[in-house]
């Protein structure tokens, strides 16, 4: 059964003429014949009844036809959208992003790229993710872009680092620490410590740096990203390492420096180098390449 074999058969039943039905199609009247013979051999039920000059559609050409017009009209919906949604002025572009920086980097970024006007056509569908779902959703096409913090080790996916965030330890404002500015890691750590889950993308990097420095902090709570440690930490459950993002200004903790070391994360633009990109998804990317220095800056 072909696509072309369906459109004709609906075109028939329109119709009720092989001859109206050929010249509404611009073919010849056998050709539109033999295609819905060839369709009857293939169902083994007969579409038409032949009445003289006359055809009708038979008890079964009548219930394969309301559910084959459904689905071609539906075809020719999503065909077109899909079309507009590919076109270079209007496209949309999938992008997926680490939960924390919904809050002001992906906004800022997007906002800024639709205010352009070769670009305030185009729109967005955001998804909420961890890093390896971002990036399984490039892999499989699901994104077009991700905002993540991965290291650059996936094949096929392109990893441009767009902005560094430092590490810095949380207090509450009341702790003893907090007449401080700067303190060491390890004094930091002698206290009770809020952790990130293991599961998140800082996880492995916060670990990393404390098993390097011989450390062994008392765990007393996990939480998936800095507005809940920081809600944690201002409400007594520890202390914290985290990245230096600006909720944590919305919670009543002291920001400390860690103390000689510039301890940070990188946050990475990623694409699929392998995939298809539409134009719009292509000068998005070109627009964040080209602001990534001065994204600390709008922020």
């Amino acid at each position: 059964m072909t696509l072309q074999q369906l459109k004709y058969f609906c075109a028939v039943s329109q119709k009720m003429s092989f001859t109206s039905a050929a010249d509404m199609l611009h073919i010849s009247q056998p050709s539109i014949s033999n295609a819905i013979a060839d369709m009857e051999n293939e169902l083994g039920f007969i579409l038409f009844e032949r009445k003289g000059r006359h055809i009708e559609l038979t008890k079964y050409g009548y219930y394969y036809y309301q559910h084959i017009s459904e689905i071609l009209q539906r075809l020719n919906y999503v065909t077109e959208k899909t079309k507009t949604l590919a076109h270079g002025e209007t496209g949309a572009i999938d992008l997926a992003y680490n939960a924390p920086f919904g809050r002001r980097i992906v906004p800022k970024i997007a906002r800024g790229f639709l205010d352009n006007e070769d670009n305030n056509e185009c729109t967005f569908n955001f998804h909420q993710a961890s890093s390896p779902k971002i990036i399984e959703g490039l892999q499989s096409g699901i994104y077009d872009v991700g905002i993540c913090t991965t290291e650059p080790i996936t094949e096929g996916i392109k990893y441009i680092p767009i902005m560094h965030q430092e590490l810095v330890g949380i207090v509450p404002e009341d702790h003893e620490l907090a007449k401080n500015d700067k303190v060491k890691l390890s004094e930091l750590l002698k206290f009770p410590y809020v952790d990130y889950k293991n599961e998140t993308g800082l996880y492995k990097l916060i670990h990393k740096i404390i098993d390097s420095c011989n450390l062994k902090p008392k765990i007393t709570a996990k939480a998936p990203d800095e507005d809940s440690i920081a809600a944690l930490v201002s409400s007594g459950f520890g202390v914290s390492f985290v990245a230096s993002v600006y909720v944590l200004k919305n919670y009543d903790v002291k920001i400390l420096h860690i103390e000689n070391q510039n301890y940070f994360r990188t946050i990475f633009m990623a694409h699929n180098s392998e995939h298809y990109l539409t134009p719009a998804v292509t000068r998005f990317i070109k627009y964040v390449n080209v602001i990534k220095n001065d994204i600390a800056e709008i922020l």
